[in-house]
């Protein structure tokens, strides 16, 4: 079916005339940029030391928080990746990462810095765990770390635990949990009733293997802790690898436009998540071990490709808070982007007496005339270096061919033990409409401007996707929808024409993604 027949079918093409919906007053505040997956030296398969990643995105890609997850192993390293030391997770962050921390974040301080690890989840795939520490106390964060490494970490050993260590915690009647699946969902459960509102979880790269999850287990994550599991990876790391994203033939197909299959297929798992009104919001990390280290090559800079756009309303404090960002990322008021495509979004609905933007919702009358807006902004020129390596980031002017507004029905949330648990599908999504160029206009705030207008039938969520490709490239895309990357494979013409051509494909196929807007009936 063509987009025009889809229109037609849904009885959406005359709708396109604005109407004259009063529009609330604008919301007050900014966008900030960050990413939340980055490794140091202190990982085993990391080479970049501390400095050189907050140095990279703080200062040459100017980003506004950054999340440190090294892997909660125990063979941790020092911040500058000595091979013979050998640490717990714990103890390494106690003698290197936090006080080096400490001291630098007075070298960025309108930056905001959390440290935070990557847990192998028990039985699946890896999730990033958060736990603020508010203020200056980084003791807050070593007490939390030690805690869950030992209760929960699947990557350690009893012996390598110190004698007292294990002695304390088995007074305190504390177990260890870290084999079963039941053990990922007692950690996402102890985490909601302990630290619902100072701590996260990220779901990371989550079909890079194939076998990693049952879209069962997400349901039950987001059940067990639905105020700490609410973002995934969508646009996944290790963007620098041949095989894009390091998704071998172990994943599950692979990645689609860059964005794990996830959230990139229409009417997948995403929205199936999304039809029963979950608020799981979409990222865009660096999963940054190093951007090349001969031969290899890996993941981009924090901020150099990826980046994920948080709104923060104007009453939050100055500089940037640990709370007023943990909050603004809930609020799913979000975007995230490769390559620079769009550096604002403003999405909305309207009715004729409310409004709601990403990660809200919008109630209204059966029949009632909702209207959608679209308003983005594009930066000047990115970040794809002339020469890879030659440190000259001159980069292109992105260019955005379209947009998609997709749509899909909004129903009960399912229920364990049901067909609907084990409902991977949405077969109610849809692209409803696609805006070209000819159909946005350019405001007098820099903002190029579009609307859609429905008549609001049934409950739904509306996200949008945008990209600088056309409808049909070959190995690009086919009807408007993302194909898998292609894989570069290192040949004879030496490393760094391999690289080159790496960045090549990687900003050649540049995409964002909405989180979605839901509305309901009364």
């Amino acid at each position: 079916m063509t987009k025009l027949s889809t229109y037609l079918l849904f009885g959406l093409l005359p709708n396109l005339i604005s109407c004259a919906t009063p529009q609330a007053p604008a919301e007050q505040g900014h966008w900030i940029k960050g990413d939340m997956h980055i490794h140091t030296a202190l990982s085993a398969d990391a080479k970049s030391s501390l400095s050189q990643v907050l140095s990279a995105g703080f200062e040459q890609f100017d980003l506004d928080y950054m999340a440190i997850s090294n892997h909660l192993r125990n063979n941790s390293r020092d911040n500058f990746g000595r091979e013979n030391i050998h640490l717990l997770f714990s103890d390494a962050i106690a003698t290197y990462e936090l006080p080096e921390l400490q001291g630098m974040q007075k070298n960025f301080a309108n930056k905001l810095i959390i440290s935070s690890f990557e847990w192998d989840a028990p039985t699946h795939e890896h999730m990033n765990i958060g736990k603020l520490s508010f203020g200056d106390d980084f003791e807050q964060t070593l007490e939390f770390t030690r805690y869950f490494e030992y209760r929960f970490g699947a990557k350690n050993t009893l012996h390598d635990f110190p004698a007292e260590v294990i002695e304390a915690f088995e007074k305190q009647g504390v177990p260890r949990q870290n084999r079963t699946h039941q053990d990922a969902i007692s950690a996402l459960s102890w985490l909601q009733q302990h630290h619902r509102d100072s701590s996260y979880a990220t779901l990371n790269h989550p079909t890079r293997y194939a076998t990693s999850y049952k879209i069962s287990d997400i349901r039950e994550f987001n059940d067990a802790a639905p105020d700490v599991l609410f973002l995934v990876e969508g646009m996944v790391g290790n963007q620098f690898n041949g095989e894009r994203g390091d998704y071998s033939s172990a994943s599950r197909s692979g990645l689609l436009g860059g964005t794990d299959p996830f959230v990139a297929e229409l009417g997948g798992n995403w929205d199936a998540l999304l039809g029963e009104g979950r608020h799981l919001w979409t990222i865009a990390n660096s999963d940054h071990h190093f951007k090349i280290s001969l031969p290899y090559s890996s993941g981009y800079f924090p901020g150099e490709y990826a980046k994920t756009y948080v709104w923060l309303p104007e009453n939050s404090q100055q500089p940037l808070q640990k709370k007023a960002w943990l909050q603004a990322l809930k609020s799913g008021n979000s975007f995230s982007v490769f390559g620079d495509l769009i550096n604002a979004l403003d999405f909305h609905i309207s009715s004729k007496t409310n409004k709601a933007t990403m990660g809200q919702s919008l109630t209204i009358q059966p029949q009632q005339r909702i209207e959608i807006t679209i308003r983005f902004k594009q930066p000047g020129h990115n970040n794809q270096e002339t020469q890879v390596g030659n440190g000259r980031y001159e980069g292109t002017v992105p260019k955005l061919h379209h947009i998609d507004l997709i749509a899909g029905d909004l129903g009960e949330k399912a229920q364990p033990e049901t067909p609907a648990y084990n409902q991977p599908y949405n077969p109610t999504t849809k692209v409803i409409h696609s805006f070209t160029a000819e159909e946005w206009q350019l405001d007098s705030e820099g903002y190029y401007v579009m609307h859609f207008t429905m008549t609001a039938t049934r409950a739904q969520y509306f996200r949008l996707r945008g990209t600088n490709l056309d409808y049909n490239e070959k190995g690009l895309t086919i009807d408007g929808e993302p194909q898998p990357s292609a894989v570069i494979k290192l040949d004879n013409t030496g490393g760094r024409a391999y690289y080159q051509r790496i960045n090549e494909r990687n900003y050649k196929d540049l995409w964002f993604y909405s989180n979605p807007i839901f509305t309901r009936l009364e």
